[in-house]
């Protein structure tokens, strides 16, 4: 996924230009957000829109999720982390007079799949609803299923886009079964925009998106 947001930043720009807030699940090392964050930056009419960007996993991978956003501070211009007492540090790399009201602010919190805050502090909190959500290696083991589709179902109102990358050998069929049911429907972006080493079989980026009401 990371390569497919260098590669197709344009795509990406413009599959992305009406959606103002955006949730990763699973970070892991906060890689991704910031591969993000690069495809987005453009001029004018491309310019990032994105204006908040939340960033979660489990409150042992925090620590180095902060790392990544330190080491990238052309990017990351200035960032809060949340623990889990709603707690708020923030962390800047710019001064108060250098910051821009374009840069996105991005929050490292904890979740945990299919757990939701009801303090309204919380950037996760229950019924808080994103534009954008995605992450990858998110559902290579079954018990995972249900409460990743949780989360999507409590953070994705009918217009978001949900973007994951899945190990093909790992994902088994159900999962895909378990996203139907759960009313969503599902589409595999074509090969082409792949590197050669991720078409066939191997890895799958898959567009996930709420069924439209009848």
């Amino acid at each position: 996924m990371a390569r497919y947001f260098s590669r197709h930043s344009s795509s990406v720009q413009k599959c992305l230009q009406d959606k103002e807030t955006a949730l990763e699940l699973g970070s892991g090392n906060g890689y991704l957000s910031v591969c993000l964050l690069a495809a987005l930056m453009g001029e004018g009419e491309e310019k990032n829109k994105i204006r908040e960007l939340v960033v979660t996993d489990v409150e042992d991978h925090l620590p180095l999720i902060e790392k990544t956003l330190k080491s990238n501070s052309a990017l990351v211009r200035r960032f809060s982390t949340v623990d889990s007492a709603s707690k708020d540090s923030e962390h800047f790399s710019v001064s108060a007079s250098e910051e821009n009201s374009d840069d996105t602010k991005v929050i490292v919190t904890e979740h945990k799949w299919g757990e939701f805050h009801g303090e309204k502090s919380s950037p996760v909190s229950k019924g808080k609803k994103f534009d954008f959500i995605f992450g990858s290696d998110l559902a290579y083991r079954d018990h995972l299923h249900r409460p990743l589709i949780k989360s999507l179902q409590e953070f994705s109102h009918d217009d978001t886009v949900a973007l994951i990358g899945v190990t093909m050998n790992d994902t088994k069929p159900k999962f895909f079964t378990a996203l139907n049911d759960a009313g969503f429907r599902y589409e595999r972006l074509a090969d082409h925009l792949m590197d050669a080493e991720f078409r066939g079989n191997t890895f799958g980026l898959i567009a996930i998106q709420r069924r439209k009401r009848q």
